[in-house]
């Protein structure tokens, strides 16, 4: 009987551009999963918030309405309708001013104005980042895929590609984009400048799951 520290050793995976592909589509899939949990808390939140701010409204709204004296005890009909309008003019306003805000970036020196201005959008900003959020999602078909994963096999065999020399693999400008943003997305691939040329690189951390030969 051979001793068992003398079995043969398993032989090395190999990864081919099949295998890629199938792994892109479970990165994928697990990707989505994740925008749409994100998306699912986010929509629990702004609903929550709204739902807050409405019922602290109306508490201001019938406290003044005891402070003036009056026998309303309850709530005017329009009341419902006006906060719809005002919430879904703050939210205009709020992608308004995020689509026509030169620069978005965080300043230390910001005036009361603006610091006011984004305690006041802070709710329809979370809003609008709910269709932002699912923007992120992915969809590639299967010819996508496997251009893809081909394009990452020649990643690895030459370390370094130009990008400008990618639509010589992908001529279809669309699904080029669709790859490559997904890729990127995937934190797959790592786009870099040298020497006055963008070019492309792989995520040496991402190769195994994504059955990439390193090799």
């Amino acid at each position: 009987m051979i001793s068992g520290k003398f079995a043969a050793a398993p032989a090395p995976r190999v990864f081919t551009v099949e295998s890629t592909a199938r792994a892109l589509r479970r990165e994928i899939a697990r990707h989505n999963r994740h925008v749409a949990l994100i998306t699912l808390f986010t929509l629990a939140v702004a609903s929550g918030l709204w739902t807050v701010l409405y019922a602290v409204c109306a508490w201001v709204l019938m406290l003044g309405f005891i402070f003036a004296d009056t026998s309303r005890t309850t709530l005017p009909q329009g009341f419902p309708i006006l906060f719809l309008v005002s919430a879904a003019s703050a939210v205009g306003y709020a992608w308004i001013d995020r689509r026509f805000t030169p620069d978005a970036h965080p300043r230390d020196d910001k005036s009361s104005s603006e610091i006011i201005s984004d305690f006041l959008l802070a709710l329809p900003r979370i809003t609008l980042s709910i269709p932002g959020t699912l923007s992120a999602a992915l969809s590639l078909k299967a010819s996508e895929r496997a251009t893809a994963a081909a394009l990452l096999h020649r990643l690895a065999h030459e370390r370094r590609i130009p990008l400008h020399s990618i639509p010589l693999d992908i001529p279809d400008s669309p699904a080029r984009f669709r790859i490559l943003f997904a890729l990127q997305l995937l934190e797959v691939i790592d786009l870099r400048r040298r020497e006055q040329e963008w070019s492309l690189s792989l995520n040496a951390d991402r190769t195994r799951a994504l059955q990439i030969p390193t090799g």
